[in-house]
């Protein structure tokens, strides 16, 4: 299992519109998501690879076991075939999640 995380903004304080111009510019299709406060979506299996974009508040994805934060500005990428679970933090999150969309 290949789990990456990574930054899509060098700025501490992005936001929602910075992020939606940010995978506009590169002509990623994603869908828009969000969570209230510690909303848990239980265990899915992935079928495809996903990257998840936080754009606003947090969230904590367990990956097979590996724990990750995700904050403004952080996406992870997910490889296919891979159990996960997600969990909003204190404040929900606002999320892009590139498709197949799994959290409506």
């Amino acid at each position: 299992m290949k789990l990456r995380k990574f930054r899509w903004s060098k700025v501490y304080e992005s936001s929602e519109e910075e992020l939606r111009e940010f995978l506009l510019a590169r002509q990623i299709e994603s869908q828009h998501w969000t969570a209230e406060a510690f909303q848990e979506f239980g265990e899915r299996q992935l079928e495809q690879a996903m990257t998840l974009w936080c754009a606003e508040g947090s969230l904590t994805a367990r990956v097979d076991g590996t724990t990750v934060s995700l904050q403004p500005g952080d996406a992870v990428a997910i490889p296919p075939a891979v159990s996960y679970s997600l969990k909003a933090g204190m404040a929900g999150c606002i999320c892009y999640e590139t498709k197949p969309l799994s959290h409506r």
